[in-house]
């Protein structure tokens, strides 16, 4: 997802069948292939989860893309969607794990701070 900049040249990085919106949560300016019009996305800024907005007189049924096609990039979507969330649960016990970790630093250095 491109974002629009504001003050920049976009007309490079915005095509004419780009759906350009703003995040209802943040007001962040967001750009879109008109392919993903109708879907649920996350906000690059606040993470909130966003309805791209079907532009008026576009039915869904008028994307390009053959049926197959759509599938199989929702089973790609699907996918990734599976890997990042696996490796968010490897991140958050990485994490917790250097929590840990600090905190018994902490521990010693305050036990050698006390004897000092």
């Amino acid at each position: 997802m491109a974002e629009v900049n504001e003050g920049a040249e976009t007309s490079a990085e915005i095509r004419d069948t780009d759906i350009v919106f703003d995040c209802p949560h943040c007001g962040k300016n967001l750009v879109i292939d008109y392919r993903g019009a109708g879907l649920e996305i996350n906000c690059s800024q606040c993470g909130a989860s966003v309805l791209v907005p079907i532009p008026d007189g576009m039915q869904l049924g008028d994307l390009d893309l053959e049926p197959g096609e759509i599938l199989k990039q929702l089973f790609a979507t699907r996918r990734n969607y599976q890997k990042a969330e696996m490796t968010i649960q490897q991140l958050k016990s990485r994490l917790v794990a250097m929590q840990e970790a600090v905190g018994v630093m902490n521990q010693v250095i305050t036990e050698g701070l006390a004897e000092a």
